[in-house]
């Protein structure tokens, strides 16, 4: 068994557990086994996570003949830690570029703006108005986003979205759901 085959079988026992399957007899494990902790279960997902970065990260070392790709955005509980609010309200580039700020030695890509705009969009807190442009749906306003109409310098109206302290926490409480959403959509 080679070192990639070895990574996928780690991740595929990673889940079973955390699906609270035994991995070797594909049986349910009793309710009161210790891998059905709700903390157990977090270990285990966590590090389904981390192995499935190796796995592309490998993946990505052993395609000589491709372009060097930069790895899956991702972010650590350390990192995590470190995001800070910004205090007002803010755009969501600035909520962005916080998180780059704390990913930047990472080595991969970088979290876009859009990224977050996308999955606001697909849990029904924003929309797209008839000319296209996003704006907050009620559902968002209840979490601290707000769309303001403004004008151009070449007069075209457009929307605004700021995002107060509390739905930018919403944010990164909700970070890793994000970036999942964006590479299941790629």
């Amino acid at each position: 068994m080679n070192e990639i085959d070895k990574l996928r079988r780690a991740k595929l026992y990673m889940d079973k557990l955390s699906n609270g399957v035994d991995p070797n007899s594909g049986m349910r494990v009793h309710e009161d086994d210790i891998v059905r902790d709700s903390r157990v279960i977090a270990c285990f997902e966590y590090i389904s996570r981390v192995l499935e970065w190796e796995i592309e990260s490998f993946e990505n070392r052993t395609a000589a003949s491709e372009k060097p790709r930069r790895r899956r955005v991702f972010i650590n509980d350390d990192q995590f830690s470190q995001l800070q609010l910004n205090y007002g309200e803010c755009k969501v580039s600035d909520i962005a570029n916080e998180i780059n700020r704390v990913i930047a030695d990472n080595g991969t890509k970088k979290m876009q703006a859009a990224w977050i705009n996308d999955w606001l969009e697909s849990i029904g807190m924003m929309i797209k108005n008839a000319d296209g442009n996003r704006v907050v749906t009620s559902t968002g306003e209840d979490i601290g986003i707000t769309s303001h109409l403004k004008t151009s310098q070449r007069g075209t109206d457009y929307y605004l979205n700021l995002y107060s302290v509390q739905a930018q926490s919403f944010i990164f409480d909700n970070l890793r759901a994000i970036i999942d959403h964006h590479y299941d959509r790629s």
